[in-house]
């Protein structure tokens, strides 16, 4: 029977017990009950006591406020239907370093019992077990409390729960705790109402159909702090309403890691989490299943993994109004990150991976009467499975926004975004999308759903993968989608583009679009429209695609439009670019490009399409190795921009861009810009074919004319100048189809014909003799056959460009400056001067003008201004027999020349002449010898020879309106030349002092010049070695011998010149001569003679005159110093 003890009893052993040790007071007790109703008693039992109680109650129990225990080191066991530790009605227990063994098979057995207000349990360091079903470790209820430091509580039955908490304000709170339980479907927590607060404490269930926590009620609130949780067979911690809030710590289980529910008709539970860990292994089971309407979790720096054999998610929303919010988040799953049916989801700073087959990084579809939305910011993804899907949102009211995150596929037939459905919306801001396998798609969306990139980047990389694939299931449906500011497409090998069926909106606002095939940008597809092939009971329907309007702002767009089915109107706004070709094919049509005045179309392949309202620059794309010329084709073109074409600019046959107007109109004025694609340029008849018409197309007069960024562009006469050709736009050419537009170098005007003749007054006939009657019947006559009335044509005309004669101009000017005859820089030698006294130095300068020189082709006149001045001296004097002496010595100089070349142009369209202009400067310096044979070197009269050998280095430049070029060039010149002066006349005669020289002179040059390149005309010397010859014969009176006087005699001399070769310039390929003098006559009067003993002087003034009108003037002065 239990032990009542009263309040003097235990005054009297209390007096005792310190005489006592502890081993002397160790007691085995029955049942001990406390439960002074005065709520004045307090029970302690000594360390090793043991209490041993089978009956129903419990071994201890405490009741009435005021009354306590306190206990340490003890034991309690209780068999059949018996509690450890109850505290009721407000009594209070505490326990230390004790055990409670509850054994036997009754069920609804308690190691530690609190029930009722202020009834409370203390137990440190205890150890607790059950074996029985429906048994508890700790059972609280009825705003009782117990409060648990360290040690375990265990328990096997099935059923059975580690701690159980019934009541509003019912608590548990319990520390550096475990808990396990070994039966099926039993709990290590379980709660219905109250409050569990857990710190560091581990909790583990194995059985079958178990879970770890339980919480019943919307008064239920759990408090996990690095507390570990782990459920091998089922849930982890379970909330049907109520509370969790947990800090630290992780949830293992096999089934869902958190199941956050309701009571019926109470709101949905709530899960707060920090700095902890969930991992769920097993088959069909979520990280976080948050089902009950208005259920939520906030998560942050959790991590989430979920290895599911069949299926598993990180987190599923199917309630209306539950919610997730996840900040510094990672979630791991087999199959799908987060599935949200019917909540609202916000993630921030975290990553979400999927692995296996078909697994959803993000899924969002909304099935309940409820939106279903996911937002992100700064969340990575990345899936690695078999079509796996990065972010999906389907139906009415399912939304997706990601923000400043970013998406990785590795699987093939994988998709970076998937949309679908009317009204469901996808928006991303400051996002990539990385796609990686074959057939991976960066988007994918149908079926009228709603699509805003923004600042969004998508890279495929996979064999036929599509930036975004557009498409629609049902005929008149349309989709729409935009992609804005800095965002981005990039293929590897496909469309960046793929539209089928339906029709198609697409906006883009500062984005662009690059498209490769095998890697490369040449073949790459921007745009493809076809039909989709939708089969449905087995019965398959081809939908053609409608209506494509591509709107462009801002945009860069590279690779080529390709219509299989459907119709396309493109717009390019605002500095937007176009790369590529327009392909139509099968029943695909290009309706419409337009580009405003800032954009661009680089056509880089054969294009076709109805109407091109171009007021930018349609350019086409350089030949190359893999693209040759390319041909334009259109009904109507509208203009008022730019058409850059390249053309082999040479003969009619030179390979061209070309605009075809197919049955249509051109309206506008076009400006056509010529690149030179390698052409050398070339005389051509009808004209090269640059605009063409066919099936009764038509152009206007005023449809097109020469852009200023033509190469080569000469704005006085709106030509193309090219290696020496300058060629003209013409509508009809030089007798060519009268709409179609040539460029031509050469034009043949028409001339008025002759005026008629007056016929001869008729004479009248003989009058007529019958004939005799004819055998045969006569045969009439032929018809005469009246032959074509040919118009008369003018002499053609060609257009050459003025440079040729400015770098002609530059390379004779540098031949002549230096040129010269030995009586230019010799004294005539005179009987009055000893010539043994001393050396002798001289310098001469030279100024003369040049005009007439014409270039064979064209119309061009090249005039020249030289000066120069050229310094010599005598380095050695040696006689030679009695009178003779040779001379050798050394010269050097510094000349400039000016040219101006003037071709004549002639407007092809008018008719009208103009003058167009070039100019060449040469200057530079010149280092010779020379050495002169005197028979007589006292009267200089008798043979003589002279020789010299001169180097040039020049500076030279091309000015005109096509620019300026510099270039350098050196020069080689040699000179022979020999004569005979004699006195005919006796000395006696009036013309005794007469000398008459005849003389011969042969010079060969070489000159080398560096190429120069001006506005992609490339000019070069085209005859380096030249020799000229000059014949002559000088008239002067010699000096009396014995005179010593200063005189000065005049000089009359003349020269028959021959230039054997022509000079010329080689520009491009082509060689442009100068029209030849051959032969010229050349005079000079002068004077010469000493001026002093030791200064001698000589001047003269020429003049020349050659074949072709060619006429030279000018004059030199010498003077010599000897000493």
């Amino acid at each position: 029977m239990p032990i009542r003890l009263s309040p003097i009893m235990m005054g009297l052993l209390a007096a005792s017990l310190p005489s006592l040790t502890p081993v002397a007071w160790a007691t085995e007790h029955g049942q001990i009950i406390v439960d002074d109703p005065t709520g004045s008693t307090h029970r302690t039992l000594n360390p090793g006591d043991t209490v041993t109680f089978s009956g129903n109650g419990a071994a201890i129990d405490v009741s009435v406020k005021g009354n306590a225990l306190t206990a340490d080191q003890i034991t309690i066991k209780t068999e059949d239907n018996g509690v450890g530790v109850r505290a009721k009605t407000g009594g209070s227990i505490s326990l230390s370093n004790s055990t409670i063994e509850i054994t036997g098979t009754n069920q609804n057995r308690y190691g530690l019992h609190a029930t009722g207000k202020d009834s409370l349990i203390r137990a440190t360091n205890t150890t607790v077990s059950t074996e029985s079903t429906y048994s508890y470790g700790a059972f609280i209820q009825n705003n009782g409390s117990i409060e648990l430091d360290g040690g375990s509580i265990n328990t096997t039955g099935g059923g059975a729960h580690g701690i159980r908490v019934e009541g509003i304000n019912s608590s548990v709170t319990a520390k550096n705790l475990s808990i396990s339980t070994t039966g099926d479907s039993a709990y290590g927590v379980y709660m219905d109402a109250g409050k569990v607060t857990l710190e560091n404490t581990k909790i583990k269930v194995s059985g079958n159909g178990t879970q770890a926590i339980i919480t019943y009620g919307e008064n239920s609130f759990l408090s996990l702090q690095d507390t570990h949780v782990e459920s091998q067979n089922g849930l982890g911690v379970r909330l049907e309403s109520g509370k969790l809030d947990m800090d630290g710590g992780s949830i293992t289980s096999a089934s869902d890691a958190i199941y956050l529910g309701s009571v019926y008709g109470k709101p949905g539970a709530s899960a707060t989490l920090k700095n902890t860990k969930l991992v769920a292994n097993g088959r069909f089971l979520y990280g976080i299943n948050i089902n009950a309407d208005n259920a939520s979790a906030v998560l942050e720096n959790v991590s989430i993994s979920v290895s599911g054999t069949t299926g598993g998610t990180g987190v599923w929303l199917p309630a209306p109004g539950s919610s997730l919010k996840a900040k510094n988040f990672s979630i791991h799953s087999s199959n799908i990150g987060i599935d949200n049916r019917a909540g609202q989801v916000t993630l921030e700073d975290g990553t979400i991976t999927t692995q296996n087959t078909n697994g959803y990084a993000l899924y969002v579809s909304r099935e309940k009467s409820v939106p279903a939305t996911v937002k992100t910011k700064n969340v990575q993804i990345e899936t690695f499975g078999h079509s796996g899907v990065g972010a999906l949102t389907r139906a009415s009211g399912a939304e997706i926004h990601l923000e400043d995150s970013s998406i990785t596929t590795h699987g093939e037939n994988a998709y970076g975004l998937f949309a679908s459905g009317f009204n469901s919306k996808l928006t991303t801001r400051n996002t990539s999308i990385t796609t990686e396998g074959d057939i991976a798609h960066g988007l994918a969306m149908s079926n009228r759903t709603i699509i805003d990139l923004n600042n969004t980047k998508i890279d495929v990389s996979g064999a036929d993968a599509r930036g975004i694939w557009s498409y629609v299931t049902a005929a008149g449906v349309d989709n729409a989608f935009s992609l804005t500011n800095g965002s981005s497409i990039s293929t590897q090998d496909g469309a960046g583009l793929l539209l089928t069926g339906g029709s198609h909106a697409i906006t883009l606002d500062d984005a662009s679009i690059t498209a490769r095939t095998g890697g490369e940008e040449a073949n790459g597809v921007l745009l493809h429209a076809r039909a989709l092939t939708v089969t449905s009971g087995g019965v398959s329907t081809d939908i053609e695609t409608g209506q494509i309007d591509l709107d462009a702002t801002k945009a860069t767009l590279t690779g080529d439009v390709l219509m299989d089915s459907g119709v396309i109107d493109i717009a390019l706004k605002d500095n937007s670019t176009l790369t590529g070709a327009l392909r139509e094919r099968g029943t695909g049509r290009i309706n419409s490009l337009t580009l405003d005045q800032s954009s661009t179309w680089n056509v880089r392949g054969n294009s076709t399409l109805d109407t091109l309202n171009n007021t930018g620059v349609v350019a086409f794309v350089s030949p190359d190795a893999n693209s040759s010329f390319k041909t334009l084709t259109v009904k109507d073109y509208v203009g008022g921009g730019t058409l850059v074409m390249n053309t082999k600019l040479g003969d009619d046959s030179s390979p061209t861009d070309k605009l075809v107007i197919d049955g249509g109109t051109t309206t506008g004025n076009t400006g056509l810009r010529i690149l030179n694609a390698g052409g050398a340029g070339g005389a051509t008849t009808e004209g090269i074919r640059l605009v063409e018409t066919i099936n009764g197309g038509t152009t206007t007069t005023d449809a097109f004319h020469l852009d200023s960024g033509s190469t080569g562009y000469r704005s006085s006469t709106t030509t193309v100048a090219v290696n020496g050709y300058d060629y003209s736009l013409i509508r009809g050419g030089n007798g060519g189809t009268q709409d179609d537009w040539y460029l031509t170098s050469e034009y043949t005007p028409p001339v008025d014909p002759e005026p008629p003749v007056d016929p001869e007054p008729p004479v009248d006939p003989e009058p007529p003799v019958d004939p005799e009657p004819p055998v045969e019947p006569p045969v009439e006559p032929e018809p005469p056959i009246t032959p074509p009335v040919v118009p008369p044509v003018g002499p053609a005309f060609k257009n050459v460009s003025p440079e040729s004669g400015a770098y002609i101009g530059n390379q004779l000017a540098a031949t002549r400056l230096f040129m010269h005859s030995l009586q230019d820089r010799a004294s005539m030698g005179s009987d009055s001067v000893n010539v043994d006294d001393g050396r002798r130095m001289w310098a001469r300068a030279q100024a003369r003008h040049d005009s007439g020189l014409r270039m064979a082709e064209g119309n061009v006149r090249i005039k020249t201004d030289s000066t120069m001045l050229q310094l010599g001296g005598d380095l050695l004097r040696r006689s030679i027999n009695t009178d003779g002496a040779l001379y050798v010595g050394v010269m050097a100089g510094y000349g400039d020349a000016q040219t101006r070349s003037t071709s004549t142009m002639r407007a092809p369209l008018t008719g009208t002449t103009s003058q167009v202009r070039a100019k060449g400067k040469v200057s530079g310096y010149s280092v010779g010898i020379y050495g002169t044979l005197y028979q007589n070197d006292s009267t200089r009269l008798g043979g003589y020879g002279d020789v010299w050998l001169q180097y040039g280095r020049y500076s030279n430049r091309i000015n005109s309106e096509l620019g300026s070029a510099s270039y350098h060039s050196n020069l080689w010149t040699a000179s022979v030349e020999s004569g005979y002066a004699f006195q005919p006349f006796t000395a006696d005669s009036t013309l005794g002092n007469l000398v008459i020289a005849p003389n011969a002179q042969v010079v060969y040059s070489n000159y080398d010049a560096k190429d120069v390149t001006l506005q992609g005309t490339r000019m070069r010397s085209g005859n380096d070695d030249t020799w000229s010859t000059r014949v002559g014969v000088r008239l002067y009176p010699h000096a009396k011998p014995g005179t010593d006087q200063p005189s000065l005699l005049p000089f009359l001399e003349t020269n028959w010149l021959y230039n054997g070769d022509t000079a010329s310039v080689q520009m491009g390929t082509n060689t442009l001569d100068a029209r030849p003098s051959r032969h010229a006559l050349e005079l000079k009067l002068g004077v010469q003679g000493q001026v002093s003993s030791r200064v001698d002087l000589s001047g003269y003034l020429f003049g020349q005159t050659g074949s072709h009108s060619q006429r030279g003037y000018g004059g030199m002065l010498r003077v010599g110093y000897r000493w």
